[in-house]
């Protein structure tokens, strides 16, 4: 690992590299703060080119989720674990996650995981079986299940704020949408916005999945590649981080950028270029936080009623933050870091807890 990329770049509190000796499980567990109490993030599964490419990708993500969880107003700190798709996960899938589980286990109540991409509730169930720290498993053996639903419906919700704000529009019909990446969260957006009379188009590098979400919402599949440039209304990007560089700027074709993807700007550069030619951006950390919402109130033993008003609350934020941003020419990206930078800074000085909610 290059010792000054993650010197200059990074201020995590802790980072975990571990390969287990048995199953050949190989990742990160990053711990970027614990400000607001135990660090909450998703288990990433992905076929990294190279180890140091996945640390860094598991401390950029962990940063995002400080920033995601003190602007949702949750009691967590921000964490991500990420793990090395190596091909060979097949047969040793429920082994390698129990070995995930036992390194979770040894933080103590630090970190607490949950699902992302390449991952499932399943996978969450397997994890139980060696540490009580993680949320998200199958509703019918006492988890609440994939969080996906309610990343896409603050997704959705986003969508329709900016078309508001930044379009005038007081409904989606006829809003051309071009949604790039219909896995869990994709397709579930897919859905939302072709019934609320979007006009939808869709890619994924699976092609066979870009057109089976087409035709099951009647969604029209186009090309991955170019497909940044679209003449959409609105951008989502719903894939991996760093899709949008500054290369893409001046080709994009919309006016909007909001998405459930983490991270999807190359760089801050990029937002600012962006702001530059008049493109919308809506921060990612606030369109997509219905997933960390929903397992992070599992996390903390909240209910169904408060979990619904945590959603309701995070929407609200975020049209609030758009609105501010209009009226005094800032970038919503600025505003939002600032909101959730006060929060942590609020927590540090308040002494917040770090003790773990207990989980069942």
């Amino acid at each position: 690992m290059t010792a000054g990329v993650i010197g200059s770049e990074f201020r995590h509190e802790r980072l975990t590299v571990f390969s287990d000796r048995e199953t050949g499980a190989t990742g990160a567990i990053a711990v970027d703060s614990t400000a607001l109490g135990p660090a909450m993030g998703g288990l990433r599964l992905f076929a990294y080119a190279s180890l140091d490419e996945l640390i860094v990708d598991a401390l950029r993500l962990a940063r995002a989720m400080s920033f995601k969880n003190a602007a949702a107003g949750l009691e967590l700190g921000g964490g991500k674990a990420v793990l090395l798709d190596d091909g060979r996960w097949g047969d040793l899938r429920e082994e390698r996650m129990r070995a995930v589980g036992r390194q979770i286990e040894a933080l103590a109540g630090e970190y607490i995981t949950a699902e992302d991409v390449g991952t499932s509730p399943g996978d969450m169930q397997a994890i139980a079986a060696e540490t009580a720290y993680v949320a998200g498993r199958p509703a019918d053996l006492g988890g609440r299940g994939d969080p996906s639903p309610y990343t896409a419906r603050t997704v959705f919700a986003a969508i329709a704020a900016a078309a508001r704000i930044e379009l005038r529009r007081t409904d989606l019909e006829g809003l051309r949408v071009g949604v790039q990446g219909v896995g869990n969260v994709g397709g579930r957006l897919v859905a939302l916005l072709t019934e609320a009379g979007a006009e939808v188009f869709v890619a994924d590098l699976d092609e066979v999945r870009a057109e089976a979400v087409a035709a099951a919402y009647g969604a029209t599949a186009l090309p991955l590649d170019g497909f940044l440039w679209g003449e959409f209304d609105v951008l989502a990007p719903c894939a991996l981080g760093g899709a949008i560089g500054l290369d893409d700027v001046d080709r994009i074709g919309a006016r909007i950028i909001a998405g459930a993807a983490n991270n999807p700007l190359a760089d801050r550069d990029v937002g600012v270029a962006l702001a530059r030619r008049g493109v919308l951006y809506v921060p990612d950390f606030i369109a997509n936080s219905g997933g960390i919402i929903h397992v992070g109130s599992e996390a903390l033993g909240l209910d169904a009623a408060v979990t619904e008003v945590r959603l309701e609350a995070s929407i609200d934020r975020l049209e609030r933050i758009l609105t501010e941003a209009r009226d005094t020419g800032r970038l919503p990206l600025e505003l939002a870091e600032q909101h959730a930078e006060t929060v942590l800074r609020e927590g540090r000085g308040n002494g917040a807890s770090r003790r773990s909610p207990q989980l069942s």
